[in-house]
């Protein structure tokens, strides 16, 4: 056997060598894109239900976003509406307020000048029936 030959079996060695330690690296990344396939197949079966649910809860979600932005529309407009009627009953109790607070002065002025006019007419009954 020549050098050449020797070396020749040595390569032919080395790549039966490498060839049975790449066998199971070979088998197990068939299993793994074997593995891979099934969850991309299982992946696409779910995902097209969940996409469709995604998109009817954001389409309720839409009506939902109207609904509030009109009930808040609505309530707008009666805080308005509350507000302006606090602000004409307090005009309102204002006026009054200035109309009626001088005539219950001038009832008041009134109730006590008849009050000291009864007195005064009980004292002089008084001291007139003393002096017959």
């Amino acid at each position: 056997m020549t050098s050449s030959e020797v070396f020749q079996m040595i390569i032919a060695l080395s790549v039966f060598a490498g060839a049975v330690a790449l066998i199971p690296v070979l088998l197990q990344a068939k299993r793994t894109f074997k593995k891979a396939e099934r969850l991309l197949d299982s992946l696409t079966v779910h995902a097209e239900p969940m996409c469709k649910s995604i998109t009817e809860a954001a389409d309720d979600l839409r009506e939902l976003s109207v609904s509030l932005n009109d009930k808040v529309e609505k309530t707008d407009a009666i805080i308005n509406m509350a507000r302006h009627s606090v602000d004409t009953l307090h005009n309102t109790s204002n006026m009054l307020k200035s109309t009626v607070t001088p005539i219950i002065t001038n009832v008041g002025g009134i109730s006590a000048g008849i009050a000291t006019f009864a007195h005064f007419l009980n004292k002089s009954r008084k001291t007139s029936k003393g002096e017959q």
